[in-house]
């Protein structure tokens, strides 16, 4: 609509009628947008909503049964509920000896193993510090998903690990 009031006042910038309905097409844009705005953020309120309702939401916090083993694995407390870019996910912390390579190298085999998991693989080295980020999904509806992401700074001893896995996305307009 802009672009068409633009496009009116270039033709006749001089007419009434013409600086007369440029002016209802902008203030109807700007109605719109502000709709658009307001119907957004309520969205966003009912997702934000849904959200804190399923992490507070009873029941056992625990990852796939199907999740591989993670060699020499030391947990820093038990997994938890935490929101992650606009989902609520499993999360366990901790510590490994092994490298971020080892680590991913040992989920990669269980997951070729298993014969019935997708998976991917990210190894990035930045400034020498190593981060593998492993994900592995099953193949049938509903479809879980486990990710291991394994950090080490350079001369460490340990790796920081994060395992986690997304819980099914809650039905936003039921709130």
């Amino acid at each position: 609509m802009q672009k068409q009031a633009g496009e009116l006042q270039k033709q006749n910038p001089t007419a009434p009628d013409a600086k007369k309905k440029l002016a209802e097409m902008l203030a109807q844009a700007k109605q719109e947008e502000e709709q658009q705005a307001q119907e957004e953020k309520r969205e966003q309120e009912k997702l934000q909503a849904a959200l804190n309702k399923q992490l507070e939401a009873p029941g056992p916090v625990v990852l796939p049964d199907w999740t591989p083993v993670t060699p020499q694995f030391k947990a820093t407390g038990s997994p938890t509920r935490k929101i992650v870019d606009d989902e609520v996910r499993i999360v366990q912390t901790g510590t490994s000896s092994l490298t971020p390579k080892e680590l991913a190298d040992g989920w990669e085999a269980a997951a070729i193993a298993a014969n019935n998991l997708n998976h991917g693989r990210n190894n990035i080295n930045v400034n020498d510090k190593l981060t593998t980020i492993m994900f592995l999904s099953t193949r049938t509806d509903p479809v879980q998903e486990v990710k291991l992401e394994a950090r080490r700074e350079p001369d460490a001893k340990l790796s920081q690990i994060e395992i986690s896995s997304p819980l099914p996305k809650p039905d936003i307009e039921s709130e």
